[in-house]
């Protein structure tokens, strides 16, 4: 069989060797693992078994190896390039990386192919190792750091890392063939889901978490409007798969505050989507109530304060307030009942009065504009106890603010019923301690992002500051989606200062420009500041921004390629409607899926 042949055969990657080659009488040369082009140079043995397998036995003297490019220029000579220079570059997805042979030409017939080049797959899960995993919390500041960890290199889990990398990319550059190579990964990692939740004996918990968390954030980086049904599904799988391990006699804190920090993340959801909590819920929060350990009781504080704030916001979906009626004023009431609660919350733990690893400290860059001024808010950060600490902190903060722009609402809304609540002579002071309430609040909220987010911006010095808050985050990227609402939040908040809103615009902008979330863009959209500074946009993101922001299928590419801007390439999506399967041990949730996930 001719070279010419031999080479438009597909190999089947039978192993010890392939089909083709025993066919051919040829020596199989293996095959690379896709992560090896992060964690080690194999630029040398690629070479050698390409030109085994053309059946070239010296190299000539004219041909550049990849020892001496290194030694000129070791950037040049490496593998895959960074992801940040891919997005920047509009070409750099066609353009892939190469190794270039010059060949003499006494082997020029031989038509030698000139470029041995990485896949779009490889290109997938470098960015997602170098965006969805390193330098976020508690994850390895370098690629070659993940050679010790497991689960990067569980083959289901590799599916899951190309499906989250493709479809960044694909929101970044509009590229279509990109986002279907998304949706078949993505499909795949749902079967590895289901046939690992089929056998719990030979489950590795570690990685299936991992799984169904990046199963969620999947959702985000497609949905550009509220959180869609798959979402939700995911998160109440992993809580309810979290829930299967909480009997074992040897609970471990660790497991309990991963149960935790999932039930409290499942309440953005259910209220970004003006839904009510599923059946399914109640018996996860007596779960909490029994099982925390003492030091993490105020996490189950706000946990049942926020169940509460969702059942008045249920009942504010469903009924129309009338101004002047009992009722309107009892839901008044009851509103001011649960920020008096947040209130006497935030004064307890932040003196330290009930658990001292629930303090924190703020503080500030020195000498002052250390930070930059778009990835630190006020150039000022917290210091927490460890990070699963600051999110609980975060979801009060977010919880606090929801509370006081209802309460913002209701004195505009019903004035007749609030004059029923408070005197008309406190009327005036009560609102503007809960404005003054709001603006202290946000600040807080902006002035923690960097502990949940490291901005591209922030160096080594500046990363040794913030590490000072360390362990407890299990999985760094699983923070990002809450913080995009907690952002948006903070800056559509009534009466903040008009920077709080560019801050928090301009980070959402960041975050999707570093991650592909297309939520960050759908989020930024909402917070608008005219020439002049003023606040024109902003509002509640589950009832008024959403009527504005679509879900649509992101098949036109943006104009220019690569996204030079958050404003240009309107690439929406629309996810598929699924139905949460929950109920009881089965976990049936991941084997019956709509058909539009599997091509």
């Amino acid at each position: 069989m001719s070279f010419r042949s031999l080479r438009h055969k597909h190999c089947d990657k039978v192993r010890p060797q392939c089909t083709q080659c025993i066919r051919v009488g040829k020596s199989c040369p293996g095959y690379r693992d896709q992560l090896s082009l992060m964690f080690r140079d194999e630029s040398t043995k690629v070479i050698q078994k390409a030109h085994a397998q053309w059946g070239i036995s010296d190299l000539p003297d004219s041909v550049d190896s990849p020892s001496s490019s290194s030694s000129s220029s070791s950037s040049s000579s490496s593998s895959t390039p960074s992801p940040k220079s891919i997005v920047s570059s509009p070409s750099s997805f066609s353009e892939r990386p190469r190794f270039k042979l010059s060949i003499s030409p006494e082997h020029r017939l031989t038509r030698i192919p000139k470029e041995i080049y990485a896949t779009r797959n490889d290109q997938a899960i470098q960015f997602y190792v170098e965006h969805y995993v390193v330098g976020h919390p508690d994850e390895p500041t370098a690629p070659h750091e993940l050679r010790m960890v497991d689960w990067i290199h569980a083959p289901e889990f590799r599916d899951m890392m190309a499906a989250v990398g493709l479809a960044s990319m694909s929101n970044l550059t509009g590229d279509k063939e990109l986002d279907t190579m998304a949706r078949q990964k993505y499909g795949l990692a749902l079967q590895h889901t289901a046939s690992s939740l089929a056998n719990p004996q030979a489950m590795n918990l570690n990685i299936s978490i991992r799984m169904v968390i990046m199963l969620a954030v999947y959702e985000v980086i497609r949905n550009k409007g509220r959180p869609a049904d798959a979402v939700r599904t995911h998160m109440m799988g992993a809580t309810a798969l979290l829930s299967n391990f909480l009997c074992t006699p040897t609970l471990s804190q660790d497991l309990m505050r991963g149960f935790l920090q999932l039930c409290l993340s499942m309440l953005n959801v259910f209220y970004a989507s003006n839904l009510a909590l599923p059946p399914a819920y109640s018996g996860w929060f007596d779960s909490c109530k029994r099982l925390a350990a003492p030091s993490d009781k105020p996490a189950v504080e706000i946990l049942d304060i926020a169940t509460r704030f969702l059942e008045l916001q249920a009942y504010l979906n469903t009924y129309a307030l009338i101004d002047g009626q009992p009722k309107t004023s009892q839901i008044i009431r009851d509103a001011l009942a649960i920020d008096a609660e947040l209130d006497a919350w935030e004064r307890r733990h932040s003196q330290g009065d009930a658990s001292p690893i629930w303090t924190f400290v703020e503080e500030r860059g020195s000498p002052p504009g250390f930070f930059p001024r778009d990835a630190v808010f006020d150039d000022c950060y917290h210091v927490y106890a460890d990070h699963w600490v600051a999110r609980g902190w975060n979801h009060q903060r977010w919880l606090r603010l929801l509370t006081c722009r209802s309460l913002i609402e209701f004195s505009d809304r019903y004035p007749l019923s609030c004059s029923q609540v408070f005197s008309a002579n406190h009327m005036a002071a009560e609102k503007a301690n809960i404005l003054a309430t709001i603006r202290r609040v946000a600040r807080d909220l902006l002035v923690s992002i960097p502990t949940h987010y490291r901005h591209p911006r922030l160096e080594r010095k500046h990363r040794d500051c913030i590490d000072r808050t360390s362990g407890g985050a299990w999985i760094g990227i699983a923070a990002v989606p809450n913080l995009l609402f907690r952002i948006q939040v903070a800056g559509s908040a009534p009466g903040v200062p008009r920077e709080y809103t560019r801050f928090a615009r301009n980070m959402l902008e960041t975050i999707f420009a570093d991650t592909g979330m297309l939520q960050a863009r759908g989020l930024a959209e909402t917070l608008v500041v005219d020439a002049g500074g003023a606040r024109v946009g902003g509002g509640n993101s589950s009832s008024s921004s959403s009527s504005k922001v679509k879900q649509e299928r992101a098949d036109t590419p943006p104009a220019g390629g690569v996204l030079p801007s958050i404003e240009s390439g309107k690439a929406s999506i629309v996810v598929p409607q699924v139905q949460p399967q929950y109920g009881g041990q089965q976990l049936l949730w991941y084997q019956e899926r709509p058909e539009e996930y599997y091509y």
